[in-house]
């Protein structure tokens, strides 16, 4: 079965790549099918605003191949 894992990186949170392979390091039993990765930039007001990156790891386990 294929599953997805969502990742999200903003102002307050770890760099995105940072967040995906600390969470494969983790999950040693899965294969990594695709990565999609998207990116926007939030505009807080006149003068602020901030890059999110979001990122799909689709991957299988491997008791699922």
């Amino acid at each position: 079965m294929i599953k997805t894992k969502i990742f999200t990186e903003d102002f307050d949170k770890s760099s995105i790549d940072k967040q995906i392979n600390k969470w494969l390091d983790q999950h040693s039993d899965c294969i990594v099918v695709d990565v999609k990765l998207q990116s926007h930039l939030l505009k807080n007001d006149e003068y602020s605003s901030y890059i999110v990156r979001d990122a799909l790891v689709i991957y299988r386990e491997y008791e699922n191949v």
